[in-house]
């Protein structure tokens, strides 16, 4: 027992020593180890009052300092650790989400196609341009000198003075009646106009293709959430299943069949996001953005409106849609120039005014006078050539009048067509709806019997399987639905962003 009591004495002569090293400096000067304490009562009174004071005094050092240590280590533990700010920056920007009108107004700002339209809109309009100031007044300067043949010093021309001749004039030139640039000038503006609503048909198409990838991207979104769900419900039962077949409760074909849903689980939601990285490339060029740009789509919610019945999407379109718009141009392109070809057969009217010298000799001053010449002009026969293209320009304008009556045509098909689509996909997410509050219910009791015992992982394969594909559909048809919606705006030429295609 001594020798136990020994080792006791030991074992807390050891932790009194550990605890003074561990105590902070405040409680070290205050009372120190036990055998300090009776060493100091051993000691005689004055040698215990002088060490007392030096002891207080110490302590007040001490004290101080621990409380500005104290102070300090509070402070420093309230801050982040020097790798901690080196390593966080600043966080990272939020992604904007990109609703389907602001990627259209996107792409109708940088498409090349747009760019090309707005090029030739441009072009028309110069014609335009060109074709109004060929029916104003024209100022030129006519300059030169001739030598001509003589003969005994007498010119040998009609038109020369002498051997040699200088001319110079500043010339006015005003048609004063030429059907033919009238003509002209019509079928230049007609031209401006085609180029304008061909501009409006081009952004059309861009936006038409853009909904295309939007509505894609935003299916193939859902897409993934729903196998990143799946992924992680059957993860969990995957693991469970394992556990229990570690205790012996599960058999393995449990655990193969689980594992199984899980790896094919996985496969999709790999599937999934290769595919809408795909997506997402695609539409950021649309954009004129980086390929690899981050992209955040709004989820689709079911349609509130209902969609108005196909007479007023007709009565829309024959507004709007710039299909119509080009036919009719192209009509009164065709009118123009068979006026064009009309008016060469009629007569034309010109005066020219010119002010300068024509002198044989080194002109002066004293030459300088009035020019006047008033032209008429008119072709007689030319064996029918312009008959021809007369007769070539009214067929065109009769071909082009049949083509604007079958765009016609196409449209209301189209229309009727996109009514059809967007009521079968309305029920068909209905549908969908259904089935997935089916399949969901389905795969609970199946869930609940396999985790009671009474139904193998088959079933709850089956089960999952169900369900999933449920999910899947209704993200598809909902996706179907909207774009249905969309192409049907898009065919009446309206489309997500502007009133109409113009």
């Amino acid at each position: 027992m001594r020798q136990d009591r020994d080792t006791q004495d030991e074992s807390e002569r050891c932790a009194g020593r550990e605890g003074a090293a561990r105590a902070p400096l405040g409680r070290a000067s205050y009372g120190g180890s036990r055998r300090g304490a009776r060493a100091a009562r051993s000691r005689p009174a004055a040698v215990g009052r002088a060490e007392g004071r030096e002891h207080s005094h110490r302590r007040a050092i001490l004290g101080a300092s621990w409380w500005r240590r104290a102070l300090i280590v509070s402070i420093a533990s309230s801050l982040p650790a020097g790798g901690a700010l080196a390593s966080s920056g600043p966080p990272p920007p939020r992604t904007a989400v990109l609703s389907l009108a602001s990627a259209v107004a996107s792409a109708l700002r940088v498409a090349p196609q747009i760019e090309q339209a707005a090029d030739l809109h441009r072009a028309a309009q110069y014609g335009a341009r060109a074709g109004r100031a060929a029916l104003l007044p024209r100022l030129s300067l006519v300059g030169g000198r001739y030598w001509n043949q003589t003969r005994n010093g007498q010119a040998l021309y009609a038109n020369a003075n002498g051997p040699r001749e200088t001319a110079g004039l500043v010339e006015l030139s005003v048609p004063l009646y030429s059907p033919q640039l009238l003509a002209l000038d019509r079928l230049a503006r007609d031209r401006a106009a085609l180029a304008a609503d061909e501009q409006a048909l081009t952004r059309l198409t861009v936006a038409a293709q853009v909904a295309g990838a939007w509505y894609q991207l935003a299916l193939l979104g859902a897409r993934v959430r729903i196998w990143t769900s799946t992924v992680h419900s059957v993860g969990v039962l995957y693991r469970g299943t394992h556990q229990e077949y570690d205790v012996g409760a599960a058999a393995v074909l449990d655990l193969a069949q689980t594992r199984l849903l899980l790896h094919n689980a996985q496969s999709g939601l790999e599937q999934a996001q290769a595919q809408r990285s795909a997506a997402r490339r695609a539409l950021n060029m649309l954009l004129g953005r980086a390929a690899s740009a981050p992209l955040a789509l709004p989820h689709l919610l079911p349609p509130e409106r209902p969609l108005p019945m196909p007479s007023q999407w007709i009565a829309r379109a024959g507004e709007s849609q710039p299909m119509l718009q080009v036919s009719r141009r192209q009509i009164a392109l065709g009118r123009a120039q068979a006026r064009s070809l009309r008016a060469a057969r009629l007569p034309s009217l010109m005066a020219n005014v010119g002010y300068g010298v024509d002198a044989p000799a080194t002109p002066t001053s004293r030459d300088l006078g009035w020019q006047v010449f008033l032209g008429f002009s008119m072709p007689l026969f030319d064996f029918g050539a312009q008959r021809d293209r007369i007769a070539d320009a009214d067929n065109q304008v009769a071909a082009l009048r049949a083509a604007r009556r079958t765009v016609l045509l196409q449209i209301r098909m189209t229309i009727a067509r996109d009514y059809g689509s967007a009521q079968a996909a309305d029920r068909a997410y209905h549908e969908a709806l259904k089935q997935r509050r089916d399949a969901r219910s389905v795969y609970e009791m199946t869930r609940d019997g396999y985790k009671a015992g009474t139904l193998n992982a088959l079933d709850l394969a089956q089960a999952e399987s169900s369900w999933l594909q449920a999910r899947l559909q209704v993200a598809t048809t909902l996706a179907l639905l909207h774009l249905a919606h969309t192409q049907l705006r898009l065919d009446a030429g309206t489309y997500p962003g502007e009133r109409s295609a113009r």
